[in-house]
């Protein structure tokens, strides 16, 4: 597949906060336009990662995860065969070897004791693929045209959304939108929380990873109808469309695409 990226502090943010895993390389720092890459083997892993803490710590934070994940992406760590539990268990050790890193980069400054990353991203094999994310960045799936998303936020909003008491829209907009309920930290005694799910390739399906500065400014349709365009123009028009709109936090996406 080939990959559509993009990372960019927003049109208010004085920092990037995050950091993308392409494939084995990291990204990180404000760039001017999409760039494209292509995945080259077989199993391929693709994360946005948003960082939190506060001025460096978030960054920090970030670029450590990313840096993590980035090292795991091949056969090396994951092997050749689809085997969706032992993916899962790969994936947490990745996040406990993160939260390890984080953990000692905070102990060298008090502040850096917030520090902490969400994520959400894809692991892509031949056969199949598995989504995941801890925090409020999100992997969808496009097929026939019809966004799917592929993760579940672990944040206030997701659980209201989950008890009815808000829609997906709503969620956007509320007050307590940027609660998250999991990170990846460095804190004494604290999990990340995994959500995956394994799918199955169907040809001619495309992903798309981004964090919440993304899908807080783009509607659900908006965002669909860029991701129907065609590849990697629409890349383009979409980082216009939120800078248009005023995106108030980081803006981080990875579009991957059939070739």
């Amino acid at each position: 597949m080939r990959a559509s990226f993009f990372t960019h502090r927003g049109a208010i943010r004085t920092e990037n906060q995050d950091a993308l895993c392409i494939a084995g390389t990291v990204r990180a720092g404000d760039m001017a336009r999409c760039d494209v890459a292509e995945a080259k083997e077989s199993p391929s892993l693709f994360a946005v990662v948003d960082g939190m803490g506060g001025y460096n710590g978030g960054q920090a934070a970030a670029r450590i995860l990313a840096r993590t994940l980035a090292g795991a992406s091949g056969k090396k760590l994951f092997g050749g065969e689809f085997n969706p539990d032992r993916d899962r268990e790969i994936l947490r050790g990745l996040f406990a070897s993160a939260a390890s890193a984080i953990a000692s980069e905070a102990r060298s400054s008090p502040q850096l004791a917030e520090m902490g990353a969400a994520v959400a991203g894809i692991l892509l094999r031949d056969a199949g693929a598995m989504a995941f994310n801890c925090g409020d960045c999100r992997t969808y799936r496009l097929s026939l045209g019809e966004m799917e998303r592929v993760t579940h936020d672990h944040s206030i909003v997701q659980e209201l959304c989950d008890a009815g008491e808000i829609d997906e829209e709503g969620m956007r907009a509320h007050s307590m939108k940027n609660i998250m309920t999991s990170a990846v930290t460095g804190k004494e005694g604290e999990v990340p929380e995994l959500f995956s799910r394994a799918i199955s390739r169907v040809r001619g399906d495309s992903y798309f990873i981004c964090s919440d500065g993304v899908w807080e400014t783009l509607a659900a349709p908006q965002l669909r109808d860029f991701l129907n365009g065609p590849f990697p123009e629409s890349a383009d028009a979409m980082k216009e469309a939120l800078w248009e709109m005023g995106c108030r936090d980081n803006v981080s996406f990875i579009w991957l695409a059939p070739k």
